[in-house]
């Protein structure tokens, strides 16, 4: 107990340090927002469980960009910088992550000091039902079941090295004198994030947790898929371009996010989105929405031009308080010529992004078989639950990563 006290003591600190520099993505305002609103559209037989836990369900809808300090897979999360990998609508982009890793993986041979690639996305040629690689093929579905087994779920988190003998006995590739080489896999895709794949599993983990009728892990599930799908909303968390550093435009992604809905969403943004409803195709939903943002993000850096070029600069920015310091932020005359450019989209993308959420939410209890959730609506944490919750409460800082629009 004692350690856990100091490092939530440790953990405090380093919030009010990042505090002072950094700002929030979805104005973590907007985040909450989105998260609580959701729970209104559900039906009354998920609002046992999920009205009750509203509080919960609010405070901690940032807790993902908090985990990306202790966690070094989280921030590839939030994001996807999917212009990297073709043209628009990316229809040559897997939409699973298993032909994500099966089409981008590298394959090598390492003998000594030497590394040979024996097959990779810049050397591999398919015909018909084989793939062919440096010097090697294989059935293709073989390929893909190696890759399944072996490398998908577990490349994320590691480098994978074997024995290069092995490939003889999951692919049927001859290697001269194995017992001297190893074959290594890596992949360079994650890099540039995986939110869509990302969500699609962690569909999946929900459905298991209302399945196994598990009320800590549905909550904390959900309340996480409240965030990525959230983020999913963002037109720059979609881009290479995710803070207007490409285009002269440094700052943006917070301008959007955060200024916006700060300013306009209590008073003027309206969330009457209609009811959840059912979802037939998970994956495709959220492909579908990935694709919707990535087509507004020339929009949002269009606009933020206009606006700047319209705008003299003495009425562009205030002064105000912020984490108990003073800080230059955004005028309203800024704010408001920047939404009106946009068309009211940061409401229209909040407005889907509860609307999606709560569809995942019931599509989710649905497919797990409608578990009856009026007995578990009661969650108790321990007391070493607690404290980590309050560890990520407050861990102010996140603006460090692409998530959340400041950096890679």
């Amino acid at each position: 107990m004692k350690i856990l006290l100091k490092i939530l003591i440790f953990f405090t600190l380093i919030s009010i340090f990042y505090g002072f520099i950094s700002g929030s993505e979805w104005g973590f305002f907007a985040h909450k927002r989105i998260n609580r609103m959701a729970v209104y559209i559900l039906p009354p037989e998920m609002m046992y469980f999920f009205k009750p836990n509203i509080e919960y369900i609010t405070e901690h809808a940032t807790d993902p960009d908090k985990l990306k300090f202790t966690n070094s897979q989280e921030g590839m999360r939030h994001f996807i910088d999917i212009d990297n990998w073709g043209e628009y609508p990316f229809e040559t982009l897997p939409r699973d992550w298993l032909g994500v890793v099966s089409k981008y993986a590298e394959i090598s041979i390492i003998d000594k000091d030497s590394t040979r690639l024996v097959f990779g996305p810049e050397i591999n040629i398919f015909k018909n039902d084989t793939l062919f690689g440096s010097g090697f093929f294989c059935l293709n579905k073989d390929y893909r079941n190696f890759i399944a087994k072996k490398i998908a779920y577990s490349i994320l988190t590691d480098k994978i090295e074997f024995p290069a003998d092995s490939l003889n006995e999951w692919i049927n590739i001859q290697i001269e004198n194995p017992q001297r080489k190893k074959i290594r896999v890596v992949e360079n895709f994650s890099q540039d994030g995986i939110l869509p794949y990302y969500i699609y599993e962690h569909y999946r983990s929900l459905v298991k947790a209302f399945q196994n009728k598990d009320p800590k892990r549905i909550l904390r599930l959900a309340t996480h898929m409240g965030h990525y799908i959230g983020d999913a909303h963002v037109p720059l968390h979609t881009t290479k371009n995710y803070n207007g550093q490409l285009t002269n435009q440094v700052g943006i992604h917070a301008f959007w996010e955060n200024s916006i809905p700060e300013l306009l969403c209590d008073p003027e943004f309206d969330f009457f989105v209609g009811k959840a409803e059912y979802i037939d195709n998970i994956r495709d939903f959220i492909w579908d929405i990935v694709i919707k943002s990535h087509s507004l993000k020339n929009d949002v850096l269009r606009a933020d031009s206009i606006v700047n070029s319209q705008i003299p600069d003495e009425k562009k920015y205030i002064f105000k308080e912020r984490n108990g310091i003073v800080v230059r932020s955004q005028s309203e005359i800024l704010i408001r010529a920047f939404d009106n450019e946009l068309k009211n989209m940061a409401e229209q993308r909040m407005r889907n992004a509860v609307k999606s959420l709560g569809d995942i939410w019931y599509t989710a209890w649905i497919d797990a078989g409608q578990p009856e959730l009026r007995n578990i609506s009661s969650v108790k944490w321990t007391e070493e639950e607690l404290i980590e919750q309050e560890i990520l409460l407050k861990n102010q800082g996140n603006g460090i990563q692409h998530g959340c629009g400041v950096e890679h």
